[in-house]
C-alpha cells in the first residue's frame, strides 16, 4: 500500500484509496456506453469495398470491433494511470469514430480507414514530442475549434435519431418522422427522454442504467413476440465464437497499407489530417478540464505533455488491433467529480475494462436489430441511437465558451453545423467552417485596414439581478486571427472540395 501510495503521490494531491476505487469505477460507468456504440456504430457501416468501390454488404464485424475496443480501452487507460499519473480514461471516441464509419471507411474500405488511423497516430506522435503541438494550439482560434466540437455533437445526434427510426428519409421534406406504430421506435424515443432526465438530473452513470433498461425491455419486446425480428441475423444473446472475427479486425489495418486504392484516393490524405485535427483538439480539451478541476499543474509541470504522448501511442496501438482513433474521454471528469486525483484511479478504470470482455454475450443486446417488412429489411439501434443524441447534447454544450460577441464568426458556426449534417460529412463540415473563418475575417480585416478603424468588441456579461450588466471593451484585428495554420487548412479544405467534384 504505501508503495502504490509513493508512485501515485497519494500525500502531493490529497488523494485516498476509497475516492480513487470510487473515482475509478465512475469513470468506467460513464465511459462504458462506448463498448457498445462503437462495435455498433462502426460495424453497421462496415461495407464491403471491391476496387474501391461499396458492394452494398455490410461485414459483421461487432464481436471483434467489442474485443478491439474493449482491449484498446484496457491498454490505454492503463498507460495513462501506471507512466502519465492522470486519472483519465481512454477509448474509441465518440465523433472520431462516426468520421471513420461514415466518412473514411465509405471511400477507401474498412482497412483502409484502419490505415488512416494508424498513419494519423504516427503523425500525431511527432507533433507532441515537437514544439508543433504548442504552436499549433495557440494558432487555431478557440472559436474556430468549438465550432467543430459543436457541429459533431449535431452530427453524432442526428445520425442517432436516423439509426433508431425516430426520423427517417423523406423525398419532400428530405428528413420527417418515424413510424411511431414500431415497436422499436416507440422504445428508443423512451430512452432518449429517460437518458436525457437521468443525466441533467446528475443521477450518477445515467447513460449506463438508461442502455440497461432499454436491454431489459427490448429483451421483453422480442421474446414476448410483440416485436417481430429477424431471427437468422440477429440474436439476443451473443457467443464467444464472435469474437473469431477479431483476426480480421486486427489485420484490417495492416492489410490496407497493400491496398492501391487507398493510396489513390483523396479521403486517405484527408482523413489523417482530420483524425490529426480532431483527435489533437479534442484531447486538449479533455485535458484543459481536467486541470480546471483538479489543478494539476501545481504538481506535475510535464503532465499534458505525457498525457498527450499517451493519446498518440494509444491510436497507433488501438489501430493496430482495429480499434478506431483512441482518445481521452471527457467523462473521466465524472470520476474526477467524486474524488479521483491521480492515474491509480486510470488503473481501476483500466481493469474495468479488461474485466467487461467477459460480458460480451449479454452485450450483443445492444447491436443493432433488423426487421423484414415483407422483402424490405431495416435496421434499427433502439438503445445505441437514443445514446448517441444524448452524447450530441453533450457536446453542443461547449458552445456556452463560444465568444458570441464575436459576431463576424457565427457565420462559420452555422456553416460548420449545417455542412456537416446535411451532406452527412464530417470533413465536409470542418472545410465550410475553415473556409468560411478565413474569408469572413479576410474580409473584415480588409475593411478595417480602409476605414483605418479597429473593430470594438463588447463583451457583456448578463447578470440576474436589477443592476446593470457589466460591459467590457477591447480593441479587435481581424487580420491578426489568420495565420499559416489557418491558411493551409482552408486551402487544404478547397482542395479537398474540388477533387470530390472529380471522383
Amino acid at each position: 500500500m504505501d508503495f502504490i501510495k509513493n508512485y501515485f503521490k497519494f500525500d502531493e494531491r490529497k488523494a485516498t484509496f476509497k475516492k480513487e476505487i470510487i473515482g475509478g469505477v465512475s469513470t468506467f460507468l460513464a465511459m462504458a456506453y462506448i463498448l457498445a456504440v462503437n462495435p455498433s456504430l462502426v460495424g453497421s457501416s462496415a461495407n464491403e469495398i471491391i476496387n474501391g468501390v461499396p458492394t452494398g454488404n455490410v461485414t459483421h464485424l461487432e464481436g471483434g470491433l467489442f474485443l478491439a475496443t474493449a482491449i484498446s480501452a484496457f491498454f490505454a487507460t492503463m498507460l495513462m494511470g501506471l507512466w502519465a499519473n492522470i486519472p483519465i480514461g481512454l477509448a474509441p471516441g465518440m465523433g472520431l469514430n462516426a468520421f471513420f464509419a461514415f466518412t473514411v471507411s465509405q471511400s477507401v474500405g474498412f482497412n483502409g480507414a484502419l490505415t488512416v488511423t494508424i498513419l494519423s497516430g504516427f503523425i500525431y506522435f511527432i507533433i507532441v514530442i515537437t514544439p508543433a503541438r504548442d504552436f499549433i494550439t495557440k494558432k487555431i482560434p478557440k472559436n474556430l475549434k468549438l465550432s467543430i466540437g459543436a457541429a459533431l455533437g449535431f452530427f453524432i445526434a442526428y445520425l442517432g435519431m436516423q439509426s433508431s427510426g425516430i426520423i427517417v428519409s423523406s423525398p419532400d421534406t428530405l428528413t420527417k418522422l418515424g413510424d411511431f406504430s414500431n415497436g422499436l421506435v416507440v422504445l428508443a424515443i423512451s430512452l432518449l427522454f429517460l437518458g436525457l432526465v437521468l443525466h441533467y438530473l446528475k443521477i450518477p452513470a445515467g447513460i449506463l442504467i438508461t442502455m440497461i433498461v432499454g436491454a431489459l425491455l427490448l429483451v421483453i419486446l422480442l421474446t414476448t413476440g410483440a416485436i417481430n425480428y429477424d431471427s437468422d441475423k440477429y440474436s439476443l444473446i451473443g457467443s464467444y465464437n464472435d469474437f473469431n472475427t477479431f483476426r480480421d479486425v486486427a489485420r484490417g489495418g495492416w492489410l490496407g497499407f497493400a491496398d492501391i486504392n487507398v493510396w489513390k484516393s483523396p479521403m486517405t490524405y484527408l482523413g489523417i489530417f482530420s483524425f490529426v485535427y480532431l483527435d489533437f483538439f479534442d484531447t486538449t480539451g479533455t485535458l484543459m478540464s481536467l486541470n480546471r478541476m483538479i489543478k494539476l499543474d501545481k504538481t506535475d509541470k510535464h503532465w499534458m505533455n505525457k498525457a498527450n504522448k499517451v493519446d498518440a501511442v494509444s491510436t497507433i496501438v488501438g489501430a493496430g488491433i482495429g480499434a478506431t482513433t483512441v482518445t481521452s474521454f471527457v467523462e473521466s471528469t465524472v470520476g474526477v467529480s467524486v474524488g479521483a486525483k491521480t492515474g491509480f484511479s486510470a488503473v481501476i478504470t483500466s481493469l474495468m475494462f479488461g474485466l467487461s470482455i467477459l460480458i460480451w454475450p449479454i452485450i450483443q443486446v445492444f447491436m443493432p436489430v433488423p426487421i423484414t417488412v415483407g422483402e424490405i429489411t431495416k435496421t434499427y439501434q433502439p438503445i445505441v441511437g437514443p445514446i448517441l443524441v444524448i452524447v450530441g447534447t453533450l457536446m453542443i454544450s461547449q458552445l456556452k465558451h463560444f465568444e458570441w460577441e464575436i459576431t463576424i464568426d457565427i457565420p462559420m458556426l452555422f456553416l460548420t453545423i449545417m455542412f456537416m449534417m446535411l451532406t452527412n460529412s464530417i470533413a465536409e463540415g470542418m472545410a465550410a467552417g475553415a473556409i468560411t473563418f478565413l474569408i469572413m475575417n479576410a474580409v473584415g480585416g480588409l475593411v478595417q485596414k480602409i476605414t483605418n478603424k479597429k473593430k470594438i468588441i463588447q463583451s457583456m456579461e448578463i447578470q440576474f439581478s436589477d443592476s446593470h450588466p457589466e460591459v467590457k471593451t477591447r480593441d479587435f484585428n481581424y487580420w491578426k486571427r489568420i495565420n499559416w495554420v489557418i491558411i493551409f487548412i482552408a486551402l487544404f479544405s478547397i482542395t479537398f472540395i474540388i477533387i470530390g467534384l472529380f471522383i
